[in-house]
């Protein structure tokens, strides 16, 4: 598995900034040339005024790491924070020392040697002091402090306060943007228990991280997860009631999402297609029954069109109702069998291992296909489905 996880409120992209400060490595590699529009916009965006939003700052900052343009980024921040500063509350002011103190990690391996303990010495001190801004229960000025403070070598006496952050993020998880964020922790954690000898530690931590060894060197938390076998998330797995007792979402339980409603009477519980594979349609449901065990049976699936990503599950859905009807258009099989031809390989690198459109393709047939649709609909059914639903009424 790929530790690729976590949406936030803040996103925030750290490729390899801290790397080069950990490993003691002379040089980094050189600014991306490329143009940057997302870069200068941000830039923009943030010269305005303080963000209300933290995430456009920390977007911000991904963007100058991901261009290898540490320094400017330090630069820029370092300008902002000055700038606003009578404007700006300590917590704010702790967001933006955070973010300055990542950003000189990141660029340690440009500074020359002789001038490098001083430097890594002033970027713990920053991140000491956005800590002590924050109150000291800001989650992501802790868990940028623990992830930093854990790749430092041992010449600057930080395990304990890698400890300390990381053991903190993990014990205020309810303060996390994203459970997605506790993965890096986990595997901090896992990697300084290695250290220390604390094999049997270190291998629970593993586990918690999703990691599959101790050799991995970049983070990233962005909207999105990857697993080989069960592919693309785009978030973590949460339930919202778009219309609270009648209408769920379900988002993070495989590369689509699963909707949910329930008819006025109450006695019938309808589907909004059926998902890529039967995996991930049980454990959408089998959640969706342990949020609001209440619900009616299962009765409908109604497929807004016959792609892969919107009928894998199917299979699962009717093992839990023999007489479950399942409604679709009319060129229902023909979709399906396109689709039955395309790329396998290609296909997998999105839905993981387990998928296979052929397996579904073969058991799903044109007899389930049936155009009367909505008139099994109630009308607040059809009120919520019927600007995006493409079924085709009668």
């Amino acid at each position: 598995m790929k530790r690729i996880a976590g949406k936030s409120s803040v996103v925030l992209l750290l490729g390899a900034l801290v790397a080069p400060l950990a490993a003691g490595e002379e040089g980094h590699s050189r600014p991306d040339p490329a143009p940057r529009p997302e870069l200068e916009y941000l830039k923009a965006v943030n010269r305005q005024q303080p963000p209300r939003d933290p995430q456009l700052l920390f977007l911000l900052m991904g963007q100058f790491a991901n261009a290898n343009r540490h320094q400017e980024g330090v630069d820029f921040l370092s300008s902002r924070l000055k700038e606003f500063d009578a404007r700006l509350s300590d917590r704010q002011r702790s967001l933006y020392l955070a973010a300055i103190g990542v950003l000189r990690a990141g660029n340690a391996g440009n500074v020359p040697l002789l001038r490098r303990v001083g430097w890594v010495r002033d970027t713990i001190d920053i991140l000491e002091r956005a800590k002590r801004l924050s109150g000291g229960d800001l989650f992501v000025v802790r868990w940028m402090s623990g992830v930093v403070s854990a790749q430092l070598p041992g010449l600057f006496r930080q395990q304990k306060t890698a400890f300390e952050d990381l053991n903190w993020c993990v014990a205020h998880a309810d303060k996390a943007p994203d459970p997605g964020w506790l993965k890096e922790v986990y595997y901090r954690l896992a990697i300084l228990s290695h250290k220390d000898g604390r094999e049997a530690k270190a291998k629970e931590y593993l586990r918690l991280s999703g990691s599959p060894s101790f050799e991995e060197a970049v983070t990233f938390l962005t909207a999105f997860s990857e697993d080989a076998e069960t592919g693309h998330t785009f978030s973590s797995r949460h339930i919202e009631e778009v219309v609270p007792g009648k209408v769920y979402a379900l988002s993070g339980y495989e590369f689509t999402e699963f909707y949910f409603v329930v008819s006025d009477d109450r006695r019938e519980l309808i589907a909004i297609d059926a998902g890529t594979r039967t995996d991930s349609a049980q454990a959408a449901y089998e959640a969706l029954r342990a949020h609001a065990p209440g619900l009616p049976e299962l009765t409908t699936v109604l497929v807004t069109h016959s792609h892969w990503d919107h009928v894998g599950g199917h299979r699962y859905f009717r093992s839990l109702n023999p007489h479950l009807k399942i409604y679709a258009r009319d060129n229902y099989a023909a979709e399906l069998s396109r689709d039955a031809n395309a790329s396998q390989s290609l296909l997998r690198l999105f839905f993981g291992s387990r998928f296979s459109c052929r397996t579904w393709a073969r058991r799903l047939s044109r007899r389930e296909a049936c155009r009367d649709c909505w008139m099994r609909l109630t009308s607040s059914c059809r009120q919520t489905l019927g600007t995006c639903c493409t079924a085709t009424s009668p």
